[in-house]
């Protein structure tokens, strides 16, 4: 592969994606309800800190020197943002390849670009870096959006070790839309109707991305009751696990349910590394990224996995000339 080759190909769908309505669409209206949810959760942070003031003044006056710390962080504002890109932004990421190969089809330049000397590897990967680099642009406008509307809004500016775990959730970010990038391109790529793998691909994210982690948690048996079942019934960590100790293997099967969607990796890593579990706050970033490896390497595996599908369908020369009789 040439780098000149592939920065053209990505700056080609780069350009093309951006002049599509349907995707701008999509694109804003990502934008504008992330930036609402988090304007309203930064007014409510602010609120929240402001009668935390209120009751450690308050406190001093009474003569108690020490007051808990309010159990709230920053970061926790970005949920909203993080719920919204594993949805919203998995169907942004499809749409980015179902059209990149419609596209190309539509225009009828595979075969003008295999007159060339252009690689299948190239043909793949070039707009597949387009879609990356717009995805990215996406990303870090709307995590700009979120880190800024905290410290205007909710009067708590992130700080550095901070501004390094919003960094590691947008490469988590990218690298979960451009897995579903990959199977629009390539279920697009291997349908003679395009439509056809288009509805594939968002059954898939259907699957993957609503139902298997639904199912998941129905069968947690702490999510029956608000605040958790077995804080409802107050037992405390030793009893918890003694309970579920005669559970093992339905939690095996949950577990394993769960282990399957992608979707779920990404928001255990991304609430983990986000501070919105109160199990993880208090951990370095390296604690962090110990605890959610599971998560990190299934997240690498599907990268692996639908970018060498990307490689065989759409830059195989079978997907090239289907694609050209149509």
């Amino acid at each position: 592969m040439t780098n000149a080759t592939l920065l053209t190909l990505a700056g080609h769908d780069y350009r093309a994606a951006f002049r599509n309505r349907v995707l701008a669409a999509l694109l804003l209206t990502l934008l504008f309800v992330t930036t609402v949810s988090v304007l309203v959760a930064a007014f409510g942070y602010q609120a929240q800190l402001d009668e935390y003031e209120r009751y450690k003044a308050a406190a001093a006056a009474a003569g108690i020197d020490t007051v808990a710390p309010l159990p709230l962080r920053a970061l926790q504002l970005l949920r909203p943002v993080v719920e919204y890109l594993e949805i919203i932004g998995a169907v942004i990421a499809i749409a980015l390849g179902y059209l990149s190969v419609a596209r190309e089809r539509g225009n009828r330049t595979l075969r003008l670009l295999r007159t060339r000397p252009v690689s299948a590897g190239e043909l793949a990967f070039g707009p597949a870096l387009g879609a990356v680099a717009l995805i990215t642009t996406l990303v870090v406008v709307t995590a700009t959006i979120g880190v800024v509307s905290i410290g205007i809004w909710g009067h708590d500016w992130i700080d550095g070790e901070q501004a390094i775990k919003v960094v590691l959730w947008c490469i988590a970010s990218i690298a979960y839309m451009g897995v579903f990038y990959c199977l629009g391109a390539a279920l697009t790529a291997r349908s003679r109707v395009l439509a056809n793998g288009l509805v594939a691909a968002l059954v898939v994210w259907l699957v993957v991305v609503l139902i298997i982690p639904q199912i998941g948690d129905t069968m947690d048996p702490d999510n029956q009751v608000p605040g958790g079942l077995f804080s409802a019934l107050n037992l405390d960590k030793p009893h918890e696990t003694r309970i579920l100790a005669n559970f093992g293997t339905y939690e095996r099967v949950r577990n394993g349910i769960e282990e399957l969607s992608l979707a779920k990796h990404y928001e255990r890593f991304a609430f983990a590394i986000l501070d919105v579990k109160d199990k993880y706050r208090g951990m370095s970033i390296g604690q962090l990224t110990t605890e959610t490896r599971s998560d990190i390497i299934w997240m690498l595996a599907y990268v692996v996995v639908l970018a060498g599908a990307l490689r065989m369908t759409v830059g195989s020369p079978a997907a090239q000339s289907g694609g050209d009789d149509e």
